[in-house]
């Protein structure tokens, strides 16, 4: 039986219509990059995209009518929006030659700010179908539904939509008014990206396009190799935005007000900060007995991996010592500050989980009736939302363990498989394999790592009331 009815149809169909008539207005850009390439084809294809999608979406706008949208709509469309949006920008793909699973899969990574891609060799692609790539990381580094938050008239819709995106920014009362915040902030930061990496001897494009990607935290690249194939200034330019884009838009409006003792000493920031030492310092021992790898890729790919980018260098990581590749999986898993534009658990929910461990060890030493107040900084944790994000994580690891079996099925090792699930499930984009042992996956693990990016960006539980909600859960 149906968890919805028909009016809650319409007020979806509405909420949907507000996001993806931006997919019709954003086709505006790579109209431009192809007539400036000339690349007569994808002019014709992001065109007609674009008039199409625009069109279409508002006439459902209209056809729908004004609706309040609650938070079970906001979360269903949202669900839908990722696998439609999905498939949609997937359609310049096909024109190339690329079958449809890996078209699918090249704009779900790109969306979910992934980074994994099924295109053995980007830089043969049009000049214009490369800039796509880019673009929609760096569109989905800050959500279709932060640009149709603008534009929303009830502030309670806007606040669900935001809140069902999983945006906790608390810097302003008014939702619109972050909304624009958090795209300032993004702007300002992909501009000092593209100026960073024309003075490190990139070419415009590949400048534009690898501050879109850096920024996201997506990982896309214009070659083959990565942003490594550009040299140690590229690669150090990479790492700042790689920083940037993995603390919370809350703590770069501090920053950017003046408020730095804030900024640096908040305690998700501390703990993010710390893990990357650590990981650096297990890394740098571990690399000290392999003396064929550099410290500064090491660090490198830390910080591609806690932040969820996937920016690569000519180091395949498969080559890499055990202990590296484990802490490699780890970072992957733990993820950045939350409210940034990565993905994985997010190192609130980390140091929630470290602050509960802490607790209930020390009311061991107290009496039996004692209350101790979980508190992070000077926010005073509730026990039920610390329940919710310790069981956030259990589901999280049971997914990603459940995606690693099957691949196990498949025939493919235990290391690699978590290592390749917790990448697309994490949205990071680090890649285990190469040649035809990736390009050549059988089609349902595509579609598996696909899904798994989607839910991994939607934080799973979207998913599982968009699966109830259409009669497939009734038990869930």
């Amino acid at each position: 039986m149906a968890e919805i009815d028909k009016n809650d149809i319409f007020v979806i169909l509405y909420t949907l219509s507000n996001m993806l008539r931006f997919i019709g207005i954003a086709m505006i850009v790579p109209i431009i990059v192809s007539l400036i390439y000339g690349e007569w084809l994808y002019t014709e294809v992001f065109a007609l995209m674009g008039l199409i999608l625009f069109f279409v979406f508002t006439l459902v706008r209209a056809f729908s009518g004004v609706r309040h949208t609650r938070m079970k709509h906001a979360i269903i469309s949202i669900a839908l929006a990722w696998f439609i949006i999905g498939v949609i920008s997937s359609i310049p793909f096909l024109f190339n030659n690329i079958s449809p699973i890996d078209a699918f899969f090249e704009s779900v990574s790109g969306w979910s700010g992934t980074g994994l891609s099924m295109i053995p060799s980007p830089q043969d692609l049009p000049f214009s179908l490369n800039f796509w790539r880019g673009f929609i990381q760096w569109m989905g580094g800050f959500g279709i539904v932060l640009l149709a938050l603008l534009f929303y008239e009830k502030p309670d819709t806007a606040l669900n939509l935001f809140a069902a995106e999983g945006r906790n920014e608390e810097f302003y009362v008014n939702v619109k008014r972050v909304a624009r915040t958090i795209l300032k902030i993004y702007f300002i930061y992909t501009g000092l990206g593209i100026i960073l990496f024309l003075f490190s001897g990139l070419s415009l494009f590949d400048a534009v396009f690898h501050s879109f990607t850096s920024i996201a935290t997506g990982g896309f690249s214009t070659n083959s190799v990565g942003v490594g194939y550009y040299g140690p200034t590229a690669m150090g330019v990479t790492i700042i935005l790689m920083l940037l884009g993995g603390i919370s838009f809350e703590s770069h409006y501090d920053l950017l007000k003046g408020r730095v003792r804030k900024f640096f000493f908040g305690p998700e920031l501390r703990f993010f900060f710390g893990v990357i030492f650590v990981a650096t310092t297990l890394i740098f021992i571990n690399f000290y007995f392999f003396n064929e790898y550099a410290f500064f890729d090491g660090f490198f790919y830390i910080v591609s991996a806690i932040t969820g980018t996937g920016a690569t260098s000519f180091i395949s990581i498969d080559s890499m010592p055990a202990l590296a590749v484990f802490v490699l999986i780890l970072l992957m898993i733990f993820g950045a500050c939350y409210g940034s534009t990565t993905g994985a658990l997010k190192i609130w929910r980390i140091l929630i989980l470290f602050k509960v461990i802490r607790r209930e060890i020390h009311k061991a030493f107290l009496p039996q009736h004692s209350i101790v107040p979980l508190k992070i900084g000077e926010r005073i944790i509730s026990d039920d939302a610390a329940l919710k994000s310790l069981s956030y994580m259990v589901l999280y690891v049971f997914v990603l363990i459940l995606g690693a079996i099957i691949f196990m099925l498949f025939g493919y090792g235990s290391i690699e498989s978590i290592f390749t699930v917790a990448s697309a499930q994490g949205n990071v984009g680090l890649n285990f394999f190469g040649g035809q042992l990736w390009y050549g996956m059988n089609p349902m693990l595509k579609f598996l790592l696909s899904l798994h990016m989607i839910i991994g960006r939607m934080e799973i539980l979207p998913f599982l009331i968009l699966i109830k909600s259409v009669g497939f859960g009734s038990r869930i």
